[in-house]
């Protein structure tokens, strides 16, 4: 998965730069610097949780595994919701932090605004791939970052802009359909996942 981040900068800045040119590679590197923003706290809060789950899970103690998910899911839906709505409103203050050249604010805060809509249930979908790999499902983990990044992002970011006029926007657009579809999926697998391994222990 760290050799697919290669591939996938490689493919945003082929796409920019032919779209928008070096500003809009420049503005890429911003749009990175605002992911990290939101996704290394929601993946720290996700992570945090694997021991406490892995434990109790171990120990049958499935109430407490249950309720470490809902925890670790409200804490992390809420910042991704309160940090995507920052960015949505504020896009100016967040890419003032990075860059002071005027158009390059410009281009990135409009870009900012759609690239980063997606996080906003983010917070969800690292909860549901730290839960995996805590209980044992680490290949669930991997298919659903690989779905993510491979199957949708990657050819998404080539296809939009056959169909869409600006190609920048296009671009930017590929990463909140992503996010929004992946996490909408496993949403449906983590239901059925959670009444499977854990509705069935406590039947038991």
């Amino acid at each position: 998965m760290t050799a697919t981040e290669g591939i996938l900068q490689l493919s945003f800045n082929r796409q920019l730069l032919f779209f928008g040119g070096d500003l809009a590679v420049s503005s890429m590197t911003i749009m990175l610097s605002m992911n990290q923003i939101l996704q290394l706290p929601m993946e720290g809060i996700a992570q945090g949780t694997q021991p406490i789950i892995s434990y109790n899970f171990g120990a049958k103690k499935y109430d407490r595994v249950k309720k470490a998910i809902s925890l670790a899911m409200k804490v992390s839906l809420i910042y991704s919701i309160i940090g995507v709505l920052s960015m949505e409103f504020f896009p100016e203050m967040f890419v003032n932090l990075f860059a002071n050249d005027p158009q390059l604010v410009t281009l990135a805060s409009t870009m900012l605004k759609v690239y980063i809509f997606g996080f906003i249930i983010m917070g969800a979908n690292s909860t549901y791939q730290q839960t995996y790999t805590s209980l044992g499902f680490g290949k669930r983990a991997f298919f659903f970052a690989f779905y993510r990044k491979i199957i949708l992002l990657i050819p998404l970011i080539y296809i939009l802009p056959h169909f869409i006029s600006d190609g920048v926007f296009a671009v930017m657009l590929a990463e909140p359909l992503s996010d929004l579809i992946t996490t909408i999926t496993n949403t449906f697998a983590f239901r059925s996942f959670m009444h499977k391994h854990l509705n069935y222990h406590d039947a038991t």
